[in-house]
């Protein structure tokens, strides 16, 4: 009987030993499992250089992987407070992306996904991070806290940028080739008119309207070879100058003399406002900024002379603002000239677009304008209806991050 007693008592002994020997060996490759996983998980986020997230919306602070760490340089295990994010990591010119993008995520309570620049803690390098951010919510449906994904894409940017310029060169050389065979016939068409308006104006009885038409041909052949000439410049991206100082105010007053004599003609009057105390603005697309000013400028003129209600009464006029604005510079340059149809506010950007029968009806200038100020100096160009009986174009030129390898 004690035999037999014994004998369980070992084999219960022996059964436990095993269990736990079992239980040992499932956690051991459990903590396996998860180092193999957590290993996986980081060479995932250094080979995609992105980072995983949690914002705590109540107590306004990140939970974040090794991945964040990386990608803003930051010290690990640093604590990332949202004021830090926002006002130390981000590029104070796009503060404004990130601020709205939180309250997009809270109206909506649905995934948002946006593009902003940062400044690498380590080095202070400006790099572009694209983030996609996804809202947690509780039983009642409240915003507990954010998750998200975020990604360095400044490479990336980097190559979308040499592909613009790739795409602009062939425009411009298809303009050059184009300008280059049309030079002969446009010069054939000139010289002819004016030996018809010649030999006409010899005879006794002379046809006004025939001399008319002739310097319209004329002109109109003049205008065509410009407008080529013209858009061949822009869009062949020949290296520009080093960094200079941009004199806002000096550069806005050249473009007004440089079309005082139609804008006399037209009786419109022109108002520069500027402080005297504007912050240095340095820039190596000085031509480009003086081109986006032009086509501007002839834009509003060419409006106020369209306007079908235009009054006399009426003072037209012309208004360029600038301002400083966070580390870069705003323009406003508002006209009389009628305003815009509400089913033209999203095509009037479009190439070869046109709501006047302007420059040959090229239909081009807003379109460079917004090319230039997106592509070279990586800003904004807006417009909207304003108060005065016209347009308002806004402009936001930042200081450059140049993207040039």
């Amino acid at each position: 009987m004690t035999n037999d007693i014994q004998a369980r008592n070992d084999y219960r002994e022996k059964k436990q030993q095993r269990l736990e020997e079992i239980k040992n060996e499932r956690k051991e490759a459990g903590v396996g499992q998860q180092i193999f996983e957590k290993e996986m998980f980081n060479q995932l986020q250094a080979i995609t250089n992105a980072g995983v997230w949690t914002f705590d919306t109540q107590a306004m602070t990140f939970y974040v992987s090794a991945g964040i760490y990386r990608v803003y340089g930051l010290p690990q295990d640093q604590p990332v407070k949202y004021e830090d994010f926002l006002f130390n990591y981000v590029v104070p010119e796009d503060t404004w992306v990130v601020e709205k993008v939180r309250q997009g995520v809270m109206a909506s309570k649905q995934q948002v996904t946006c593009d902003f620049r940062i400044i690498r803690q380590n080095d202070r390098k400006i790099r572009w991070v694209h983030t996609s951010i996804f809202p947690i919510l509780d039983d009642k449906g409240n915003i507990i806290a954010m998750t998200g994904v975020t990604m360095d894409t400044t490479d990336h940017k980097k190559k979308e940028f040499e592909k613009s310029l790739e795409e602009l060169n062939s425009m411009g050389e298809m303009l050059n080739l184009l300008g280059h065979h049309w030079k002969q016939p446009l010069q054939i068409i000139t010289l002819k008119a004016a030996n018809l308006a010649v030999s006409h104006e010899l005879k006794e009885e002379v046809d006004s309207s025939l001399l008319d038409a002739l310097n319209d041909i004329q002109e109109s052949a003049r205008d065509l070879s410009n407008t080529i000439q013209d858009y061949r410049k822009i869009f062949i991206t020949a290296p520009e100058e080093k960094n200079r100082i941009f004199d806002f105010q000096q550069q806005i007053q050249k473009q007004f003399m440089d079309h005082q004599e139609i804008m006399d003609r037209e009786e419109i009057k022109y108002y520069i406002q500027a402080p005297h105390d504007l912050d240095e603005f340095s820039t190596p697309h000085t031509r480009s900024i003086q081109r986006i000013f032009t086509e501007l400028l002839d834009n509003a003129i060419e409006a106020i002379q369209r306007n079908a209600k235009r009054n006399k009464q009426r003072e037209e006029k012309i208004i360029f603002r600038v301002e400083d604005y966070k580390l870069g510079k705003k323009i406003e340059i508002s006209d009389t000239g009628g305003g815009i149809a509400d089913g033209d506010f999203w095509t009037v950007f479009k190439p070869f677009y046109s709501t006047k029968q302007d420059r040959n009806n090229t239909g081009l200038g807003l379109f460079i304008s917004k090319m230039l100020t997106n592509l070279h100096l990586q800003g904004t160009l807006e417009l909207s209806n304003n108060d005065i009986g016209g347009v308002t174009l806004r402009i936001y030129i930042p200081q450059i991050v140049e993207l040039h390898s």
